[in-house]
């Protein structure tokens, strides 16, 4: 349990980063998607990140898969800004998605709904609106996994001695 808490830590410093990055930028109206809110939500990512780690008991490596697959959906689509208006909408899809393709065991859509604070109508749109943007290819290599969590254990070293 301890590890899980350093990892989501560290996952939540990384894309508060990002966040804090993406939002000075001017954000055209065609980039925009699907996940896009109005107004960010007033949970912080890593309020956020313990809330569905609480409730959905998925594995600790849900949260690497979910950040390879967040960087996957920049590498494709690079118009695809996240930032605070978008990000705990994908977060939940990629942490939902990570949990449906690694874990043994999952919940349903409405419960994933529910912990992510969304509508039961809006995660099934997302999770379609999800699975195109990544061309329905979830498979995380092997090697590349464990290099992305070597990355992270570094950046945890380097960030918090």
């Amino acid at each position: 349990m301890q590890q899980s808490n350093q990892l989501i830590i560290t996952v939540a410093t990384i894309l508060d980063e990002i966040i804090k990055e993406t939002d000075a930028l001017e954000i055209e109206q065609e980039s925009q998607s699907y996940f896009h809110a109005n107004k960010a939500p007033s949970i912080s990512i890593h309020n956020y990140l313990q809330r569905i780690s609480k409730y959905t008991h998925c594995s600790e490596q849900c949260f690497v898969i979910a950040l390879i697959y967040l960087d996957r959906l920049q590498e494709k689509h690079p118009y695809l800004v996240l930032n605070s208006k978008c990000i705990h909408r994908f977060l939940l899809l990629a942490i939902v998605m990570a949990i449906k393709y690694q874990d043994d065991d999952y919940y349903k859509n409405e419960y994933y709904a529910k912990v992510g604070g969304i509508s039961v109508k809006e995660i099934f749109v997302l999770e379609q609106e999800f699975l195109e943007l990544m061309d329905h290819q979830l498979f995380i290599d092997e090697q590349y996994y464990f290099l992305y969590e070597k990355k992270l254990l570094e950046y945890e070293e380097i960030e918090m001695p």
